[in-house]
């Protein structure tokens, strides 16, 4: 029964360890609209997935706040903001097509947002789309005894996670 227990929770760690992040980094320099340098302010950031175009429905959006550097360079894990659309980043359906993200920011902290503009996304967020594989399954599990006479109640249950 201990081993066991041991191979449990050797098998629990692993799966711990290979879960991903569940974001993913934005980084930008804010200025002014005379494109002077925001230095060590705050500032919000209003990020949006769009689903299929730059115009199309949001799927996502959240609301992040930073504060500034002396160069005026910020950044965001996106997935982890005050959710406005949807639930949350892991709930898009990465699978139906492009995605385009929208930034909107606030040189104020506020809620009064300017639109940046809206760029296709391309590597980065597919793979938490990837990290499923589109499977149903995400692991195989193997029942393995020992050929050295080992009982059964000593079997050792192996994981392996692709």
């Amino acid at each position: 029964m201990k081993n066991i227990l041991l191979a449990f929770l050797i098998c629990s760690s692993f799966i711990a360890v290979s879960q991903i992040p569940q974001s993913f980094n934005y980084q930008a320099v804010a200025r002014n609209t005379s494109g002077n340098v925001l230095s060590n302010q705050f500032i919000s950031v209003e990020i949006s997935i769009r689903d299929g175009s730059p115009t199309a429905t949001i799927v996502y959006q959240e609301i992040d706040t930073a504060t500034t550097n002396q160069f005026g360079l910020f950044t965001l894990a996106v997935g982890t903001g005050q959710v406005q659309v949807g639930t949350n980043l892991i709930a898009i359906n990465w699978a139906t097509g492009n995605k385009y993200q929208q930034v909107e920011f606030d040189s104020n902290g506020g809620n009064s947002f300017t639109n940046m503009g809206t760029t296709e996304l391309l590597s980065v967020p597919y793979a938490l789309y990837a990290a499923k594989s589109g499977n149903t399954t995400d692991f195989a599990v193997y029942l393995e005894t020992a050929s050295n006479g080992i009982a059964p109640s000593t079997t050792l249950l192996l994981i392996l996670i692709g």
